[in-house]
């Protein structure tokens, strides 16, 4: 079966097609697609939408901007609702010990749209996380934006070993390095045919850490398109061509990645 490891069916611009989007995948023959969330909203969104659809595997978390919400100031220019930090941590913790979730996710570092003065908070909040999804012995997936270094050297710190960096934009030596080295997995986009660092992964990661994923509605196989998680079959398809595998050894490989990392979810 194929497998979307991160996307975000509770983005708007899914609202008035969500069922005929999973009934898509479903016949596309994705056997899960794992929905990350950012923050409270999106979060139980998330639990309710995986109640409905056996497909959808719930993965609780909090992005880089909202972890730091309180801190950011009034003009700032992305849209961020302010919540309390804590308490979220404290229910995706208790939503983890009730064995509810696949993985903790997403959550990470963002040196794109924050500065320093917020990379203690950003730091203090993946830390939090990260120690939830081991004790709990679930995947963190990773969401790095210029910090991809900082954010292995946290994760090396805290011996993490179920980890997914999703969407990787960092030197792909280091990702290469770090699931050799470590034993990381690194979820590839849809729109990976025309993206030179995502093709160099696809083609010279250890296959047994490549796993795919949309990011939908983002990172569409078209630029500009609406991504959904059917889109990951394009990607399965040229892993195999880039390997000299079958479709269906690609499919395969990457199936057996996703049963060994989300075996305890």
């Amino acid at each position: 079966m194929y497998v979307d490891v991160h996307t975000h069916l509770t983005h708007d611009r899914f609202r008035d097609c969500l069922e005929d989007t999973v009934a898509r995948a479903q016949n596309a023959g994705l056997g899960a697609i794992v929905v990350n969330g950012l923050e409270p909203n999106s979060n139980r969104e998330i639990l309710s939408m995986a109640a409905r659809h056996d497909i959808v595997k719930p993965a609780l978390g909090i992005y880089p901007v909202d972890a730091v919400c309180n801190q950011l100031p009034d003009d700032f220019e992305l849209q961020v609702r302010r919540f309390d930090v804590d308490a979220e941590i404290e229910f995706i913790s208790e939503q983890a010990t009730s064995k509810r979730l696949i993985a903790i996710g997403e959550c990470g570092l963002d040196g794109y749209w924050l500065d320093a003065d917020t990379h203690a908070e950003q730091e203090r909040v993946f830390e939090s996380l990260v120690d939830i999804a081991m004790q709990n012995q679930i995947p963190v997936i990773i969401h790095t934006r210029k910090m991809e270094v900082r954010a292995a050297e946290i994760l090396r710190h805290l011996g993490a070993r179920l980890v997914d960096f999703h969407c990787y934009g960092g030197k792909v030596k280091n990702a290469i390095r770090w699931a050799n080295e470590d034993g990381w997995w690194f979820s590839i986009p849809a729109n990976a045919r025309r993206n030179e660092a995502f093709t160099k992964m696809l083609r010279e990661l250890p296959p047994e850490r490549i796993l795919t994923e949309t990011d939908a509605p983002y990172l569409a196989p078209e630029r500009d398109g609406l991504n959904e998680p059917a889109n990951v079959v394009g990607t399965v398809a040229y892993l195999a061509e880039l390997r000299d595998w079958t479709v269906s050894q690609a499919k395969m490989r990457i199936w057996e990645n996703y049963t060994e990392l989300f075996a305890n979810g």
